[in-house]
């Protein structure tokens, strides 16, 4: 089967969602699929294509005209669709920030965050979260329900995720696959309690909704403070704002700001830790919080994402997104080895039988096959 997969992301994957595109992808391909990525480019030239992880990627051209840069990006992308897709038998476009593409072949339409629900969640102040929830109810909204209408199939990473497009959107009749995030388990093998470290490793973009001036005076509260650091691995527009917060609370000697880690760099720190820490307002379905369950270091984690709701699926440390919370959860898995220990064994036969990525693939193979005899 030919199978073109799209994403408004950038790659190499810097990000969720373009990691996720990325594992899929090459298990399909090794599976005997073809396969071409479609992403972003970085400015308004020509078409380029690249190998990049084995993969077959062409970049669209990007014209970054705030904020109708995905209405115009649409033009590029509705040629090559009407140009015939590379023959691709199936789209799937992973949203969220990506413009309609209308088309006569099987659509597919991965919804990891909902715009509105993800702006929503913005807690810190200024002018650029006023902009991205307004620009998630002027355009993202729009182009999302456009999706919700028009794809042949359409998923979610998480329940959280099915139960706020069916609250924030109009999604009525439709059916709203989960098909969850999935981890490497054998790339992301597990380190055993005694080879880690008093450290406290948080992953993720220094952004906004990421709950991260929240941690550092979680971090603050913590007791005893001796040998306890705390790193953030990450880029973001945050990065000075939280610089100056663990000054101001007095951490900043204790608070690593370790930067963008490559895949190699994220595993080294999750089989290193003494605690992995999601503090986020909100999380479609976090790919950092697998791997780190994979690596075996215990998890303390805000209830958002798959730790939503009532129902708690995952065996990790969920807590109110508080500072006071946060510490105490985390004061909790530091003061009792032992139990943590328990608990991140429990998380690894976790992942190992429910997220290994080829079980995520296996069910979107599964879902390519049945939209492709059907659209025959």
């Amino acid at each position: 089967m030919r199978i073109a997969i799209l994403t408004n992301n950038t790659m190499p994957a810097r990000e969720g969602i373009a990691r996720h595109v990325t594992e899929t992808a090459r298990r399909l391909q090794q599976r005997g699929h073809r396969v071409v990525v479609l992403a972003r480019g970085r400015g308004p030239g020509a078409w380029q294509d690249a190998a990049i992880d084995g993969l077959r990627v062409r970049f669209y051209p990007h014209f970054a005209l705030r904020p109708l840069h995905h209405a115009v990006d649409r033009l590029p992308l509705q040629a090559w669709l009407d140009d015939g897709a590379d023959g691709a038998d199936v789209i799937h476009v992973h949203l969220p920030l990506f413009p309609p593409l209308r088309t006569r072949r099987p659509l597919i339409a991965t919804f990891h965050t909902p715009m509105l629900a993800d702006t929503a969640a913005i807690s810190e102040s200024g002018l650029k979260p006023i902009l991205a929830r307004l620009n998630a109810r002027l355009f993202s909204a729009a182009y999302e329900q456009w999706y919700l209408d028009h794809a042949t199939r359409l998923t979610v990473v998480s329940n959280q995720v099915r139960a706020e497009l069916i609250a924030g959107y109009d999604a009525s009749g439709r059916g709203i696959e989960v098909i969850e995030n999935g981890v490497d388990t054998d790339y992301f093998a597990f380190a055993p309690a005694a080879d880690r470290r008093r450290e406290i490793v948080c992953v993720g973009r220094l952004s906004w909704r990421k709950g991260l001036f929240r941690l550092l005076e979680a971090f603050a509260l913590l007791q005893p403070k001796d040998a306890l650091r705390l790193v953030l691995a990450g880029e973001g527009p945050l990065e000075p704002r939280l610089r100056r917060h663990a000054a101001d609370l007095g951490i900043a000697d204790r608070v690593e700001f370790a930067g963008f880690l490559d895949r190699a760099g994220v595993r080294a720190r999750l089989q290193q830790a003494g605690l992995f820490v999601s503090p986020a307002d909100y999380e479609g379905f976090p790919l950092t919080l697998l791997e780190a369950m994979a690596c075996g270091a215990p998890v303390v984690a805000t209830r958002t994402g798959p730790l939503a709701g009532g129902r708690l699926p995952l065996p990790v440390v969920a807590v109110d997104p508080t500072a006071e919370s946060l510490a105490v959860g985390m004061g909790a898995v530091l003061g009792a080895p032992e139990e943590a220990a328990a608990r991140a064994a429990r998380a690894r036969a976790a992942v190992e039988s429910r997220y290994a990525w080829d079980r995520v693939v296996d069910r979107l193979e599964r879902l390519y096959l049945n939209v492709s005899w059907r659209a025959a």
